[in-house]
């Protein structure tokens, strides 16, 4: 099992990509150069959702994955996505993914994407939904004092940090953080994998199974996660739940059925 809990799928009709050269146009090449990689499946939202900037393009980014979970079978796993600046919108949004579309996971949270803060009673409600509903969320969050505030304030909910960190400085932070919060996990995507001893910090660290495997596709290349994991001095145990185990456990705890 290789299960990339990053994904960002392309979305039909929409005239922009997160690839720096466009390259997958459709759902069907993403889904093809993922598998290529040697990926079985995928957590993933649409690109129509993470950008969307009004609450009926929301739902209809949340829509497009559902018609991907049910296009892909045991392939696709539907992340939803909603916009906190459209309150009552998000509230009504999370709740039909949860419980219309099945979804548990909720995210890559975006703020910065979104134009939403994570400061704002808009945002807790939103999360304090999430746990009420028995949700992953995964966030992007440039902010480690930020993070560790979610985490105290809001500790029955599970978090999932996407991006372990572009500096030295910034790595041990997001590891210091799921070290010390047992509702923090780390989703490894973007930079920093790549440096040698981040993703061993972060395994010796966290010790309980706590760091996922993502890539950030469609940004960023999941083949070359996967060889870092692989490669990597772990015992088979280990590299299992990295490449998938971890994530799929987590999925399963919070009601996720394929």
């Amino acid at each position: 099992m290789i299960l990339d809990c990053h994904v960002h799928l392309p979305s039909p009709g929409l005239n922009r990509t997160l690839e720096w050269e466009p390259c997958t146009p459709g759902i069907e090449a993403a889904v093809a150069y993922l598998r290529r990689c040697g990926v079985t499946g995928i957590v993933a939202n649409s690109m129509r959702a993470l950008l969307a900037q009004t609450p009926d393009e929301v739902a209809a980014g949340n829509d497009e994955m559902a018609l991907a979970t049910r296009a892909y079978p045991g392939f696709v796993i539907p992340a939803c996505q909603v916009n906190t600046n459209f309150p009552g919108d998000a509230i009504a949004e999370l709740r039909r993914c949860r419980e219309a579309l099945g979804m548990v996971w909720l995210g890559e949270l975006c703020g910065s994407i979104g134009g939403y803060s994570y400061t704002t009673t808009a945002f807790g409600d939103v999360l304090h939904l999430a746990t009420e509903l028995d949700m992953v969320v995964q966030m992007h969050n440039d902010s480690a004092s930020d993070m560790a505030r979610l985490c105290v304030d809001f500790p029955q909910t599970t978090f999932v940090l996407a991006h372990i960190g572009d500096s030295p400085e910034e790595v041990e932070e997001r590891i210091g953080l799921a070290a010390r919060f047992p509702n923090l996990f780390l989703d490894i995507c973007g930079h920093g994998y790549q440096r040698m001893g981040v993703l061993e910090l972060a395994v010796r660290q966290t010790r309980s199974g706590r760091v996922l495997f993502g890539s950030d596709y469609t940004i960023n290349d999941p083949a070359g996660v996967i060889a870092r994991i692989q490669a990597a001095d772990f015992d088979a145990q280990t590299k299992a739940g990295l490449l998938g185990g971890n994530c799929s456990r987590l999925l399963v705890e919070h009601g996720w059925k394929d």
